[in-house]
């Protein structure tokens, strides 16, 4: 987990949250106002398809 939160820019917006029993849902946003949402089992797996879709 800290390899990816290592590459993420200080400047864009990251939100992470789980409902019990629910996958993992990440939506960043980029400080041009794009934006990106994904779910997956995992954190990581998460984060690392929203950082794909925004770099």
């Amino acid at each position: 987990m800290e390899r990816v939160f290592s590459r993420l820019p200080e400047d864009w917006n990251i939100k992470m949250e789980r409902q019990r029993g629910e996958k993992w849902s990440v939506m960043m946003q980029r400080p041009d106002g794009m934006q990106h949402h994904e779910t997956a089992d995992s954190l990581i797996e998460a984060l690392e398809e929203v950082w794909r879709a925004l770099r």
